[in-house]
């Protein structure tokens, strides 16, 4: 059940995300009871490992923020003690680099604030430190990067309620959803993959033995298209076609003996060796 106080507290934490200045702050740190799923608080800068798994945690729940200069009592309250020296940006984006996908990295924002005026007693002289980690459901799920204390490579962290753990199963695949339901489908996309269905349906049909020889009776153009057609299928990756054993496509001339094999996996469509002969083309299929 969401209390009145704990719909304050979150639209507090929203109102400082969206708009982070000294009066939001103050009134999030005034009102908040504790550590929500989205904000974490630590009372002076930990470890650059351990401040990457707290961003790898935030990122991979929508974003949120670090604040650093705030103790979280006992009793969850929170005590703004602030920070002794505002560390320099670039030593902390250094510091966690090493630990953070590149998207991720991107996505930090970092901002310092003092407190000078009289108009917030508790707050006097204090200067606090924040990570911002904007939101990139593109680029969920965030994975670790390095080995460090408190923090393995290739583990997928996720922020809870007060704490920052590696996911579960279902955690990584609720993650999944959010990248997917992030992704544009744009008509070109939607295009695309009906277009694919389709070539998946005639791929099936091609003929595995081509047989030429004379005399024609069809245009002389038709294995340059033919080529472009099967290539469709096939984009030319290796130098050098790939045979397996098993069912293999041939094209074969009308001279005996001169026979070239194409393998629909190998990415290659091999050409004839005789271009002076006029092309007959007879499709059946056979096991060569």
């Amino acid at each position: 059940m969401v209390t009145n106080n704990s719909k304050s507290i979150h639209e507090s934490f929203s109102r400082f995300f969206e708009n982070p200045t000294r009066e939001s702050l103050w009134a999030l740190l005034k009102e908040h009871v504790g550590e929500l799923r989205n904000c974490d608080f630590k009372e002076s800068w930990p470890e650059h490992p351990s401040v990457a798994k707290h961003l790898l945690g935030l990122a991979n729940v929508g974003g949120g923020c670090l604040i650093i200069g705030v103790k979280e009592n006992d009793d969850k309250t929170l005590s703004p003690t602030g920070i002794t020296r505002i560390t320099d940006k670039a030593d902390i984006t250094n510091g966690v680099k090493l630990f953070l996908p590149q998207p991720l990295l991107a996505a930090l924002e970092i901002a310092d604030f003092s407190y000078e005026a009289a108009e917030y007693p508790a707050l006097i002289g204090k200067r606090f430190q924040v990570i911002f980690v904007h939101p990139r459901p593109d680029a969920v799920p965030f994975v670790s990067q390095r080995t460090g204390s408190g923090i393995r490579e290739g583990a997928i962290y996720i922020r809870r309620e007060g704490l920052t753990e590696e996911a579960k199963h279902e955690e990584v695949q609720w993650l999944l959803d959010q990248r997917l339901a992030a992704s544009p489908q744009t008509v070109e996309a939607r295009n695309l993959k009906e277009h694919l269905e389709e070539l998946k349906v005639l791929y099936s049909e091609i003929p595995l033995t081509i047989i030429t020889g004379a005399p024609p009776i069809i245009n002389s153009n038709f294995f340059q298209e033919f080529t472009k057609f099967a290539n469709l299928f096939t984009a030319e990756k290796n130098s050098k076609p790939r045979l397996s054993s098993g069912e293999l496509p041939s094209i074969c001339t009308s001279n005996p003996g001169r026979q070239e094999k194409i393998n629909r996996n190998s990415y290659r469509f091999t050409k004839m060796n005789s271009p002076t002969l006029p092309i007959k083309v007879s499709i059946y299929r056979s096991h060569v």
